[in-house]
């Protein structure tokens, strides 16, 4: 009983003495993270730190870094800026992916040119466009959105644009998630526990089975306000090479059937369970090197 309860206290004394919004760094890639002190010097992050908030922190090029917060799991992708505050997340570049273990617990994310509150339990990447604004698509689990147009519900394969300059969220758009898992720095640029990995895995399989067909087109890099590109790709299979199938309702459809499951089982990729110790945690050598892909949703 008392091995049970002593993580127990642990836990509890660390969110109370630091903070909902603290992060402690749980592995450092490549150069890693650094920020600037108030004399100016550069100070770099290291790995089993709290990061500092009210402080501009840098992700170096070719490099990554993984945290940890009370109900959270972040990672932070190379050439990505960002200040954290009591209550809040401020992303002034790049992209960040967020996993969601507890319901009722949410996260306040700003960008430069507008502002959204994210809860529910799921993962979702958020990147920060040129025109100030944020892409937020949803990888598992269900991802609510919260912003002064109101409320937004995102399952797994769908995108959403939040406008900046307070013009609300843009239409719900479906893209390709096996290309998205393949492509993207924050998924396959990191290591990943094998329940993750197979969450992932079930999630793609189950986009391919109900949408029945290759994706011919990415979404790409937001512009202007309200304007985004339509990226082609080249590699796609033809369409006439696929038997003829009967229209799809494209408004009235998503690209992802809602699971009756518990939603903790798609999450992580099995049924949940209680467990009275600790899963052993994965060294930084136990994987080989990973590539280092491009943005969140697109090839350079």
């Amino acid at each position: 009983m008392k091995t049970i309860l002593l993580p127990l206290l642990v836990s509890s004394a660390f969110v109370g003495l630091f903070g909902r919004s603290t992060h402690l760094v749980l592995r450092s890639q490549g150069e890693g993270a650094f920020c600037k002190t108030a004399e100016g010097t550069v100070k770099a992050i290291s790995r089993a730190s709290f990061l500092p908030t009210d402080t501009r922190l840098t992700i170096r090029p070719r490099s990554g870094v993984e945290t940890l917060r009370a109900g959270y799991h972040f990672r932070f992708g190379s050439d990505t800026s960002f200040t954290l505050r009591d209550d809040s997340l401020l992303l002034h570049e790049g992209s960040i992916m967020m996993l969601s273990r507890k319901i009722g617990e949410s996260v306040v994310l700003s960008s430069p040119e507008t502002q959204v509150k994210l809860s529910g339990i799921g993962t979702c990447m958020t990147e920060v466009e040129p025109n100030g604004g944020l892409k937020l698509l949803c990888l598992l689990g269900r991802i609510l959105i919260v912003s002064d147009a109101g409320k937004f519900e995102l399952l797994p394969g769908e995108l959403v644009f939040a406008k900046p300059g307070g013009l609300g969220m843009g239409d719900k758009i479906n893209v390709n998630l096996g290309t998205v898992v393949k492509s993207s720095y924050l998924l396959s640029g990191f290591p990943n526990s094998p329940s993750f990995q197979n969450s992932l895995t079930n999630v793609v399989e189950a986009q391919k089975g109900s949408i029945g067909k290759t994706y011919r087109a990415e979404v790409g890099r937001a512009k202007g306000a309200s304007t985004f590109e339509v990226l082609p790709i080249p590699d796609a299979i033809p369409e006439d090479s696929f038997p003829s199938v009967p229209p799809i309702n494209v408004a009235g459809k998503s690209s992802y059937e809602v699971s009756s499951d518990n939603p903790l089982s798609e999450l992580l990729g099995r049924a949940p369970k209680r467990l009275e110790g600790q899963d052993k945690v994965e060294t930084e050598n136990s994987l080989g090197p990973r590539p280092f892909p491009s943005k969140l949703l697109r090839s350079n």
